[in-house]
């Protein structure tokens, strides 16, 4: 995670408690991996962490009697004199051009102060979609709680592990208890109400598997299938590294491998496959590989 993450997620921590929080309720609260499990790491970072926002005019102020911390909202406020004309004018110019859907008009940076260009003629080049389950599916992921949800008729239990934004949708991440692994889920696709459960985690989940939902490929309508892939020897060292060793089902002896991906939109699986030109080779299944064929054709 980002210094600048951090920061923000402190932020957005000592701001929402309705009073002070110790440090330790901080590192509860915040995303799992924002401080070291080390406490005197977490200790060292955090007293760094509260004098970079002191340095940015935001301090963080110590409660004797709860041994807690809070940032004073009046103080939060005040902080923003110490930013520029020119950055008060790109905050209300950014804030103008990406929107969230259905926030209103009403640009919150004017609180901090006027800027010197008119954001009334800016029209918005995209707008950020909300959905009714979106703000659950953030608490559940901030907080660490289990959610449940009916999402293509079935009742699925999940341990949300992060929300993200790809291609216009919003997609829930987490740990599908009943299929035991792990699972995209498009927000508006969601039926129903969201219901949040107790705080829960999964000792099984590693990097490894996070990181897997990282690749664009990995997000669509589809339902999920198997691709599997010749990858020639040139390129075999970089795509495993890249997928990870757990994609990569057979060693050739001339270096080659054979992969295997995990498909939600096969349209961008093929794209990364293409970038490769003629060292690769999709294998299986059957329809993908003639997609292949007839979209290499469509070029000539």
């Amino acid at each position: 995670m980002s210094k600048l993450e951090r920061l923000l997620n402190l932020i957005a921590a000592l701001t929402e408690t309705s009073r002070p929080i110790t440090r330790d309720g901080i590192k509860e609260k915040l995303p799992e991996g924002t401080y070291s499990d080390n406490k005197e790491s977490f200790r060292r970072t955090f007293e760094r962490d509260k004098e970079e926002l002191k340095n940015i005019g935001i301090p963080v102020i110590f409660d004797e009697a709860t041994q807690g911390y809070f940032v004073e909202s009046n103080e939060l406020k005040e902080s923003g004199s110490y930013l520029e004309p020119d950055e008060l004018a790109a905050l209300h110019i950014a804030f103008n051009l990406v929107r969230i859907e259905s926030t209103g008009q009403e640009d919150p940076f004017w609180k901090l102060g006027p800027s010197s260009e008119t954001s009334k003629d800016i029209q918005p080049l995209t707008e950020i979609p909300l959905d009714p389950s979106l703000n659950t599916a953030l608490t559940a992921t901030t907080e660490k709680r289990m959610v449940a949800f009916v999402y293509k008729g079935e009742k699925r239990e999940i341990n949300p592990l992060r929300v993200v934004f790809n291609r216009g949708r919003w997609y829930l991440v987490g740990y599908d208890l009943d299929k035991k692994a792990i699972r995209n889920f498009r927000v508006d696709r969601i039926e129903g109400k969201v219901e949040l459960g107790e705080i829960n985690s999964v000792d099984s989940l590693n990097q490894e598997d996070l990181q897997l939902n990282v690749f664009p490929w990995r997000y669509g309508e589809e339902s999920n299938f198997k691709v599997t892939m010749h990858v020639e020897a040139l390129h075999a060292p970089w795509i495993a590294n890249y997928l990870g060793e757990n994609s990569v089902k057979k060693i050739n002896t001339d270096g080659s491998v054979i992969i295997e991906e995990e498909v939600n939109d096969w349209k961008s699986f093929r794209s990364f496959a293409l970038t490769f030109l003629d060292g690769v080779k999709i294998l299986a299944p059957q329809k993908c590989k003639e997609d292949m064929q007839a979209w290499l054709r469509s070029f000539l």
